[in-house]
Order: structure tokens, then sequence, then C-alpha cells
């Protein structure tokens, strides 16, 4: 629509955020620049970084010592992203979210997906979206099919095969500390992680295609010479080298030829039986008896977990936990899982994300007499957690970890005392 340029200096859109001493480096950066993920930054910044971020993140990035002069070095940054998101609201006076909604989102017939807001309003760019994998699918297959969708021209052709190809020669992920993508050492560049190229935030992949990846898993891949596109959401560690491979090793080569009777049935007999497993232990244990209404109140500590409450009926435990949010709740069934919601605090082993409310899929089990564990699936994240409870006389020692994240999978145990 001509509101700006992939040449236009991005200091020009924000004068107001301006430090006070612009080096030459952040003076030449440009809109080309964020989207090839080349602004000579030495680190990139994961979302993990800003979420806790109460002011401007556009000034927190213009803050940026810039290191060397942009357009050449790769360095993977959410914040070019984000920048990226704030130029179109800056130029559009809308949020990225909002500006798409007429242009693609409802042309695609996409779910009433959701994005993440910073705290200046601005929809957060290379993080935060929630959709569903059919979603995913669709954004693949207009980009798959040069923009088009249903006999309209959503996306310039000329666009998405600039954007699609490759701007950027083979180029390493680097090392996520947690916060922050490393430049990538030599050892990355020899490593799985070393990956075919980049274009316009979108990463090359084999045999011709390109790819959104998304951290635990969520990848988007297109394979033009396939006229397939690959759709993952997931909850994994850091395995997408795997995945990947798994994808090369065994998917690929099954489009080119076709299938049998046999391997159908194979097929739909191993879909049938697909389960996420639950904890593993009794359903009952004689201490439950003693827990019910019982609360136990915690010494100072890192998370801020002041008490915990229990109660029990038959076949399902309610776990209360109040920190320095508030009071929490999830009920977990002992065999089935409970679905519910729950305003249960997960940041630290969540990436940092924290919504105000999270749909949690709970089970229980009693792997021993005096142990209790819970595993809470929040079923529109990547995230599983497993809470297990030590009981000893008057005394509980609470455990919690993840699936997956990119900082702790595992919180410092903590010991409470029965009130």
């Amino acid at each position: 629509e001509g509101r700006f340029a992939l040449d236009d200096r991005v200091v020009g859109f924000f004068p107001e955020h301006l430090p006070d001493t612009v080096s030459d480096n952040l003076a030449a950066m440009t809109v080309r620049d964020l989207l090839t993920m080349r602004t000579g930054h030495a680190t990139g910044i994961s979302g993990g970084e800003w979420r806790g971020l109460a002011g401007s993140w556009v000034a927190a990035f213009l803050r940026e010592p810039v290191a060397e002069p942009p357009g050449h070095s790769f360095i993977y940054s959410s914040a070019s992203s984000y920048m990226l998101s704030a130029i179109v609201s800056r130029t559009t006076g809308q949020t990225a979210h909002a500006y798409l909604r007429p242009r693609m989102i409802e042309p695609l017939g996409m779910s009433a997906l959701s994005w993440d807001t910073s705290p200046e309003g601005i929809s957060t760019g290379g993080n935060g979206l929630s959709c569903t994998t059919e979603d995913v699918l669709k954004f693949g297959v207009l980009h798959l099919n040069h923009g088009q969708w249903g006999g309209r021209q959503l996306l310039p052709a000329a666009w998405v095969r600039e954007a699609t190809g490759r701007q950027v020669e083979q180029v390493a992920l680097g090392r996520l500390d947690g916060r922050r993508y490393q430049a990538p050492t030599a050892a990355d560049r020899a490593s799985s992680e070393q990956r075919e190229g980049y274009g316009y935030q979108w990463w090359m992949a084999p045999h011709g295609g390109c790819r959104a990846s998304g951290v635990f898993g969520q990848q988007c891949v297109v394979l033009p010479r396939h006229d397939a596109v690959i759709a993952i959401t997931a909850g994994l560690p850091d395995t997408t080298p795997r995945l990947m491979q798994a994808i090369w090793t065994h998917l690929l080569p099954a489009l080119d030829g076709g299938g049998t009777q046999a391997a159908e049935a194979a097929l739909s007999t191993r879909l049938a039986s697909l389960a996420l497993p639950g904890p593993i232990g009794a359903t009952h244990a004689a201490l439950a008896a003693s827990l019910a209404g019982a609360r136990f109140g915690f010494p100072p500590n890192e998370e801020g977990v002041a008490e915990i409450a229990l109660d029990f009926t038959a076949d399902a435990c309610r776990f209360s936990l109040t920190d320095r949010r508030g009071t929490h709740s999830i009920t977990s069934g002992f065999g089935d899982g409970i679905e519910g919601d729950t305003t249960m605090t997960g940041n630290t082993l969540h990436h940092q994300y924290q919504p105000a409310s999270l749909r949690v899929v709970a089970q229980a089990a009693w792997p021993a007499p005096d142990r209790l564990e819970l595993q809470w699936r929040f079923v529109e994240t990547a995230f599983c957690d497993t809470v297990t409870l030590h009981f000893d006389g008057d005394r509980v020692r609470l455990d919690r970890r993840v699936n997956a994240n990119a900082g702790a999978m595992r919180l410092a145990p903590v010991t409470g005392y029965r009130a």
C-alpha cells in the first residue's frame, strides 16, 4: 500500500524514542535489515527478555548498542520482528493484528486468533500469537499458492517470492540462554542448528522449501516442489533439529510415492491408539483423608509461594496456591483429566508467558503413599507442568517442573508447614 519502503531508516519512524546519541550504525539500520535479522546487534533478544518490561519496547530496542554496520551479520532476534510490527502500527494507526484482520485473517477463514500486545499497545510481532494448527496450515498454503486464496490475490506474488526466497546465505541460530540468542560460535555453525538461509522472516528449508519456525516445535513448512504444506503445533523441549530430521527422513519420501492399503491400515491403528501419558500411580491413598482441607504455609522464597491448600473428593483433588499474584486453583482428576480454567502463576517455567487465564486439563495420582503428583496440561500452550508434593508429618515439599522452556525446566523445591 506504499506506506513505507524496505530501505526506509528505522530511526525515522520513532523520533520521540531515540537515545541522546544515535550511533552511525543505528542510523543506518533499515526495514530490510529488520526483515532479514541483520541489524548489527551482538546478541538477539528473545521474547522472554522483554515480557516483564513495563516501559516502551521501541525505546529499549533503540537503546541496544549496534555493534557493527547493519546488513551483514545474521543474529536471530524477536525484537526485530517487534520493530516491524511497531512500524506497521506507526504508519497505519492500527496494531498489526487489526491491520491484518480484513486483509488476511478473515479472507483465509482463520479462527478468532489472539495476539499479545506490548505495554505500548503494539502486537508483539515475533511471538505471542495464539491460533489453531489449521490456521498455521492456511498461512502456509497462502504462500504455497503465491499469495492467492479462493481466487483473490491477498499478497502480491512478487512479495511472496522475495519473502520466501534466500536473502541471507547459510545461517546458524546460535545459543539461547533463556533470554537472548548469543552469536553463533564455530561449534554452532558446525552443529545441526546450521540452517539453509533466511528470507524476510522466513527460514529457508531443504528441497527448495521454506518454513516459519517457532520455539518448542511450532512449524509451518512450505514445500513447493511437492505442492505440500506441513503444519505442526507442539510442546517439545529443544528438539527442533530432531523434529525436522523426522520430516526429511520419513515424511518427505512418502510425498513422492503412493501408499498401500496395508500402510493406511497400520497408520489408522496407530493414530487410534495414540494418547498423552498421564501421571503413574494409585488413584487412592490413605493419607488423603487426613489432608482434606489442609493448609500449608511457606517461609519467604524466590517464587513467592505463601500457602497451598488441598481438598479431596472420591475422584479428584483441588489444589490451591497463594502467591504475590493472588490465590489460584486447579482441580485434577484421579484417572480421567478434568478440564477447566485457572490463573495459576507459571511464567518462570513458561518462557515468561503469564496470561490472565489458562485452559488446563489436570490429572492426579499417588506414585507412593506419601507422594502426590499433579499433571497440568495447559492445552492452548506448549507447556505441561508436573507438580509433586512430598508429605512428611506436618511438612510438605513442593516440586514443580515443565516439559519445555527456554530457561529453567524446574523450580527450586520449597518446604512448607501445616497450619
